[in-house]
């Protein structure tokens, strides 16, 4: 049977339906308000290949400075990772979505919690891909006069390329946002500084200047603030959901989706009639 939009089975978990997580549409993950789903996924696989290459080359440089070991603590890396997670992901159900006759087929036949975990990756890299380019180039970043062009690269791909590429999924496919999933974001922040203290305690440095508490009480002020921050953009990007939706029932792109989506299914049952 023909998906038109349809949503995954209601989860029997009340606390699943709280976070909104079965009211995720497997279709407007592939498909665009404003571009066909082939130019889709030539855009998604462009930024899949750019991000290989960008996650590989600075995994490839901590290696051969030496601080490999300390790779997984840097909330930088953690976000590129998962933003390269989520392309990938993105670009095989996109396929798969081909392969299927354009139907979303591969969403529905896997695990629900596998679903669950797709959607709110999706949240994640909408908050996290603006709060690393921000705090990076406002606190952290110093002056690439003896940096290699590599590492200047390298940089300014996981500082702010990776803020286009999320920018243009989030213009591109029809998800919507999910309120409650603030909550996640929100805890997901606090475990991540949580492993900065495990990361001082083993290693005796801070992974960012700015969590030390040797600052006094100015530290407790950046854990708060960087915190609200989050909370922030995550308001931000329902807001840019909102216009994106909205421009696009202004213009009539919505309903451009749903005719040709319905006049896809009048030539299948036609075609299997005959």
């Amino acid at each position: 049977m023909p998906y038109v939009d349809d949503r995954l089975k209601p989860s029997r978990y009340a606390i699943i339906r709280w976070f909104g997580f079965d009211q995720f549409v497997p279709e407007s993950a592939v498909t665009s308000y404003w571009v066909s789903p082939s130019v889709f996924l030539g855009i998604r696989i462009i930024n899949t290949l750019y991000s290989t290459i960008v996650l590989w080359s600075t995994f490839g440089l901590s290696a051969r400075s030496g601080s490999l070991e300390f790779f997984f603590a840097f909330f930088t890396n953690l976000t590129f990772i998962g933003l390269h997670a989520y392309l990938v992901t993105a670009s095989y159900h996109h396929v798969r979505y081909f392969l299927s006759k354009r139907k979303p087929e591969s969403f529905f036949t896997q695990p629900s919690f596998v679903n669950y975990l797709y959607y709110y990756l999706y949240h994640s890299i909408l908050v996290f891909n603006i709060i690393t380019p921000v705090v990076y180039w406002s606190l952290l970043a110093g002056s690439n006069e003896n940096a290699s062009s590599i590492r200047v690269w390298t940089n300014v791909s996981v500082h702010g390329v990776s803020l286009a590429m999320m920018m243009l999924e989030m213009i591109f496919c029809r998800i919507k946002m999910e309120i409650n999933m603030v909550v996640l974001i929100v805890i997901n922040v606090i475990l991540y500084m949580l492993l900065s203290f495990v990361v001082y305690a083993s290693n005796h440095f801070w992974v960012y200047p700015f969590l030390s508490w040797s600052q006094g009480p100015v530290a407790a002020g950046y854990y708060i603030g960087v915190g609200f921050a989050f909370v922030v953009v995550f308001f931000i990007q329902m807001l840019f959901h909102f216009i994106r939706d909205w421009v696009a029932r202004a213009t009539g792109r919505s309903t451009v989706h749903n005719q040709e989506h319905m006049s896809e299914m009048t030539e299948r049952r036609e075609t299997e009639e005959a």
